[in-house]
């Protein structure tokens, strides 16, 4: 997993989700949900919308498990590995 992919991921975060966040606001090991930087149930479910456009890639439903999306680093190193599928 690279720094490219968690920079990628953070720029989605902040410039096409509805958060009031920068980039170095945003740690890649705290959690995405709201005991971290805050996102709910639906700014996660676009967020997924939002990945799954930028690198041509579909989560199957096995997939969406929230400890995926538990914090960047994990995020992207399962992003990184449906990437290079």
């Amino acid at each position: 997993m690279s720094e490219t992919m968690i920079n990628q991921l953070k720029d989605i975060i902040v410039s096409e989700l509805d958060v009031n966040l920068k980039h170095e606001d945003i740690s890649e090991e705290v959690s995405l949900f709201e005991e971290g930087i805050g996102l709910d149930s639906v700014t996660i479910m676009e967020f997924i919308s939002l990945i799954e456009a930028r690198f041509s890639i579909q989560f199957t439903d096995e997939e969406l498990d929230f400890k995926q999306f538990n914090d960047l680093k994990t995020l992207a190193g399962f992003v990184s590995n449906k990437v290079a599928a």
